[in-house]
């Protein structure tokens, strides 16, 4: 219940998102070009302003800042994003072992755009790419860990391969920080990953029929020293909500609750509804 609830929040936040900022593009794109007035929720915002007794140019003023914040935001992320999975995959090239990769694809049923380990000593299990996920193991991962352990780290990448969870992640992101003034995106942001790894846990479970291999590999991990830091959006199988997750897979009957953020969820209805011009 609690993975529909966030799947239906996702594909809202998304849509909200998006509609807000197709409106913005077209209200720009009638100031640029001197288009005749379509409808616009921005259009109507200025006119709130005015009804409201504030100044046209302090209207006119929040409202290009407003949209120059939220497309800036979203140019800076997307090429923040570019160069380092430019970055990535230069490291991955760099530090691939192409006979081990090769001998694990055969065996896991993977093709080679799809998986690729690395000579690298520390534990490293990750989902990497928008358009077309790619899993990515160390060779120190696989030192470490028992072949039942290797084969649940294995199927929990492959379900965030198979729903894309980097590209959700990427999204999110971008969403909640080119529109801040809109917190339930910043609440949805750092929730829904939690969401992501319960389910790809889930789903290893499910493959491997019980939740010891699983847990223990992660308990492995947590021993370890900490995973480098990756700038751009992935899933990684140890660095979401370790507590959480350990408790469901002690329990994988256990229901997992959030508090859900009122205060948040209220404020951004009402910015939402200001921004339509309903008020």
């Amino acid at each position: 219940m609690m993975e529909k609830r966030f799947k239906w929040l996702y594909t809202a936040s998304l849509a909200i998102s998006g509609a807000i900022l197709g409106q913005m593009l077209l209200y720009v794109l009638q100031f640029i070009f001197k288009w005749k007035s379509l409808y616009n929720i921005f259009d109507l915002c200025v006119i709130l302003f005015k009804d409201l007794h504030v100044p046209a140019p302090i209207a006119w003023h929040v409202v290009n800042a407003l949209i120059l914040y939220s497309f800036g935001a979203i140019l800076w992320i997307s090429v923040r994003h570019f160069l380092g999975s430019f970055k990535a995959m230069k490291l991955v090239e760099m530090y691939q072992d192409p006979h081990l990769s090769e001998q694990y694809r055969e065996q896991f049923q993977l093709s080679e755009d799809q998986f690729q380990i690395i000579s690298y000593k520390a534990p490293i299990a990750m989902t990497i790419g928008l358009w077309k996920p790619r899993m990515i193991l160390s060779s120190g991962l696989m030192d470490m860990l028992e072949p039942n352990e290797l084969l649940a780290v294995i199927e929990h990448e492959k379900c965030h391969m198979r729903h894309r969870d980097p590209l959700a992640i990427f999204l999110l992101s971008m969403i909640s920080k080119s529109m801040w003034y809109i917190p339930i995106f910043a609440w949805m942001a750092d929730k829904y990953p939690i969401m992501i790894e319960l389910r790809a846990d889930k789903y290893a479970i499910t493959q491997m029929k019980q939740s010891t291999h699983l847990g223990s590999a992660l308990l492995k991990l947590l021993k370890q020293a900490p995973t480098p830091h990756v700038s751009l959006s992935h899933a990684s199988f140890a660095e979401t909500s370790m507590n959480v997750r350990i408790m469901h897979i002690l329990d994988p009957q256990m229901k997992i609750s959030f508090k859900w953020p009122l205060a948040r969820l209220i404020i951004s209805l009402l910015t939402i509804i200001l921004l339509v011009g309903l008020i």
